[in-house]
């Protein structure tokens, strides 16, 4: 019998991937997302949280831009 998974192929750098690995081994083990790490640049990870991780990593570009001062 064939199991199949419905979710989100992720392909980004391997600093971008360790962030949202970090992000979902915080998470209690009932709300973990990642259903595979396939290897350094790609994930599969629940469908439902595409949103979640979209703004984690928005908010955390924003927390490391450089602003020059005025």
């Amino acid at each position: 019998m064939v199991n199949a998974i419905k979710g989100l192929f992720i392909t980004c750098d391997i600093p971008m991937a360790q962030f949202i690995i970090n992000m979902n081994g915080a998470l209690p083990q009932s709300q973990k997302f990642i259903i595979q790490v396939l290897d350094s640049t790609h994930l599969f990870v629940r469908s439902d949280v595409a949103g979640m991780i979209q703004s984690a990593i928005s908010e955390f570009r924003d927390q490391n831009t450089y602003e020059k001062p005025a």
